[in-house]
């Protein structure tokens, strides 16, 4: 795992991740409140879609966040080793 600030690093995929989870999460959002604010009302499937696609984007973010967690573990064993 390359945990430098190159492309391809821990930090930067885990980041893009999170970056993308959070823009699935504002457009799932706009779906839900869209589907339950016009007239007439969106049918319930349209409602659950963008509610599973919020959970998606947050399970994406979390992992994202895992990734980027995991980086910075590694980084810090590292610098243990080196001191």
């Amino acid at each position: 795992m390359n945990i430098g600030s190159t492309t391809g690093s821990a930090f930067t995929t885990g980041s893009q991740g999170m970056v993308q989870g959070s823009e699935q999460m504002a457009k799932a959002a706009h779906k839900v409140v869209s589907a339950t604010t016009e007239r007439p009302v969106g049918s319930v499937n349209e409602v659950s879609k963008g509610m599973v696609a919020q959970h998606e984007a947050e399970i994406q973010v979390q992992a994202s966040a895992k990734v980027v967690q995991a980086g910075s573990n590694q980084l810090s064993s590292i610098i243990d080793i080196q001191v």
